[in-house]
């Protein structure tokens, strides 16, 4: 199958377990399961070792999702790696279908399916976004894209839908499950470590991504269920602020030198507020 999995838990347990579990079936095909440990305080070591096909790597201090991710694809010795959330669980012919995909455009750097929640319902909304454009970021932090909510407008989702069952090409799907071709990730030296402990680091790879040779492609009738939110379930909101929009700066001196100065003030003014308000 030449599919390895790697996993980035941090006090996920529970999930874990139903994750593993509907990986069982495909044990046998995969080359290997790497559950890369965020130095988590619950049950997830004792729910890893359940599962004799799985290797944990156990991390001394929460090195950040990038970190963790880099040490898993780096072990994995697989052309292509399904990156995980604890939170998402899949079926075998699901993730069967996106691999042969994948392999079938030597193209694609990743390949995802799309994320739903326990009931059924899609998370496009989540999942699918435009890399940061300055206006939004500004509306964002200075709570302008509330004004426009109630009137249905909001920043688009850039897709192109291309022909011949060969997926969407998208900008930016959340990390939560990509099919990764290891290749690209080599190319690009893996995830910039410097956002810590998560956040943008997947933005940030897909941007570098879009300056390369690479595409994303999301294929809509794949569904995998996903969660969502559960870091924020063990996280406090103004740690979350701080995290988020430290990262967001960060993207943006990096990737827009330009507009960081400008936008500084507002993205740091915001996050203040949401502090004081408790809003996202």
């Amino acid at each position: 199958m030449d599919l390895g999995v790697v996993i980035v838990n941090w006090n996920s347990g529970d999930y874990l377990a139903r994750l593993l579990a509907s990986l069982e079936p495909l044990f046998p095909e995969l080359e290997s399961v790497i559950v890369v440990d965020n130095a988590s305080v619950d049950r997830s070591a004792e729910i890893v070792s359940r599962f004799p096909a799985a290797t944990l790597r156990q991390l001394p201090t929460n090195a950040g999702f990038a970190a963790a991710a880099n040490r898993g694809i780096s072990e994995c010795g697989a052309g292509q790696v399904l990156l995980l959330n604890p939170d998402v669980e899949v079926r075998a012919e699901t993730v069967r279908e996106l691999q042969r995909r994948v392999l079938a455009d030597l193209a694609i750097a990743i390949g995802c399916g799309r994320l739903v929640n326990p009931d059924g319902s899609s998370q496009s909304d989540f999942q699918l976004r435009p890399l940061p454009r300055f206006w939004e970021i500004l509306a964002d932090a200075l709570f302008l894209d509330e004004l426009v909510k109630p009137l249905g407008r909001r920043g688009s989702t850039r897709v192109e839908p291309l022909s011949g069952g060969s997926g969407i090409r998208v900008e930016q799907p959340a990390a939560a499950c990509w099919l990764l071709r290891k290749e690209a990730w080599s190319e690009l030296g893996g995830f910039d470590e410097s956002f810590v402990p998560a956040w943008f680091e997947d933005v940030d790879f897909c941007k570098r991504l879009q300056a390369s040779r690479w595409d994303i492609r999301w294929f809509p009738d794949l569904e995998f269920s996903h969660r969502g939110g559960i870091s924020l379930d063990t996280l406090k909101y103004s740690d979350f602020l701080r995290f988020y929009y430290g990262n967001l700066l960060r993207y943006l001196r990096k990737h827009h030198p330009v507009w960081h100065p400008v936008l500084w003030l507002p993205v740091m003014a915001g996050s203040r507020i949401r502090m004081l308000l408790g809003r996202k």
